[in-house]
C-alpha cells in the first residue's frame, strides 16, 4: 500500500498528499468532505455486485471483483491508476474516518 497523508491545510480544509498523486487527487477532488459521496463509494466497494461504476468531479472509477481503476474524466493522456478493490476501500474508509472522526461501519 502506498503512503498517503491526510492533513488539514492552513485554512482547515482536509487534504491528501503522498507518493500516489492520482489516488491523492481522486480522494481530495472527487470525494472531498462529502460523507454522502464517500459512503456511496464505500457501499459500491463493499457490495456483492461484480461490477460497478463511480463517477466523480474529475475521475471515474471502474470496479471489478478484484480491482478498481481510477480514470481521469478530462485528461486522456493521464495514465489510469489500478489498485485492488479492497485496497481502495481501505483508503476511502480512512478518508471517511479522517473527515468525520468516526470509524465507518
Amino acid at each position: 500500500m502506498v503512503d498517503l497523508e491526510f492533513y488539514h491545510d492552513e485554512d482547515g480544509n482536509p487534504c491528501v498528499r503522498g507518493r500516489d498523486d492520482r489516488l491523492a487527487t481522486f480522494i481530495q477532488t472527487d470525494l472531498q468532505e462529502s460523507t454522502g459521496v464517500i459512503t456511496d463509494l464505500i457501499a459500491l466497494l463493499k457490495s456483492d455486485d461484480k461490477r460497478a461504476e463511480f463517477n466523480g468531479n474529475a475521475h471515474s472509477v471502474s470496479i471489478t471483483p478484484a480491482t478498481a481503476v481510477i480514470e481521469s474524466n478530462f485528461d486522456d493522456e493521464a495514465p489510469d491508476r489500478r489498485l485492488g478493490r479492497d485496497e481502495l476501500l481501505e483508503y476511502v474508509e480512512g478518508w471517511l474516518k479522517f473527515v468525520t472522526g468516526k470509524v465507518p461501519t
